[in-house]
């Protein structure tokens, strides 16, 4: 049942996000805001105004996506692990602004739905999903690293959510070697 609700709100997002790249990820952003609504959004801009010491960054994609790239910092959390697990990996939070993100920002939506209450109990001073997800960072040109260091390339979780990719030619299914 889990699956059906989750497929049914992907197929919501790509049809309220018809328009490709940027447009077509404010139109997503804009649905989850609105099935997420105790979730609070920050954008990319204003992550990068917080000190580093004061975040926790969590990426909430699959394994194979976060080889690929993530946002310097970031731990990978699987977004099928149960809260309690997620939380016992995440570790210290007090007084952290703890900040989730995946592609474009539904599966984290989802992981800071279920783990916020946990994360504010181990003293998350804030909990927010980072705007328009890694696809938006990558889009802007921002900061991404893999194993090895600095990256420009970015996993497009298949080939229909690739439209939101702007730099079509970053977009890879794996690590560069």
């Amino acid at each position: 049942m889990r699956n059906l609700a989750f497929f049914m709100a992907l197929t919501s997002s790509l049809l309220i996000g018809c328009a490709a790249g940027d447009e077509g990820l404010t139109a997503i952003h804009a649905d989850i805001v609105a099935d997420y609504e105790t979730v609070a959004h920050l954008s990319a801009k204003d992550l990068l105004k917080l000190k580093p010491d004061t975040v926790v960054l969590l990426d909430i994609r699959e394994a194979d996506e976060y080889e690929v790239s993530r946002i310097p910092n970031a731990v990978r959390i699987s977004p099928s692990l149960d809260t309690g697990s997620a939380l016992d990996l995440i570790g210290d939070v007090r007084g952290k602004h703890v900040i989730v993100y995946c592609s474009v920002g539904r599966r984290s939506s989802a992981f800071a739905t279920r783990a916020q209450s946990g994360l504010r109990g181990k003293g998350a001073a804030r909990v927010s999903n980072l705007e328009n997800g890694i696809f938006g960072w990558h889009n802007q040109t921002r900061a991404l690293v893999d194993a090895k260091g600095a990256t420009d390339f970015v996993h497009p979780y298949n080939s229909v959510w690739k439209r939101y990719v702007t730099r079509k030619d970053k977009a890879r299914y794996t690590r560069i070697d």
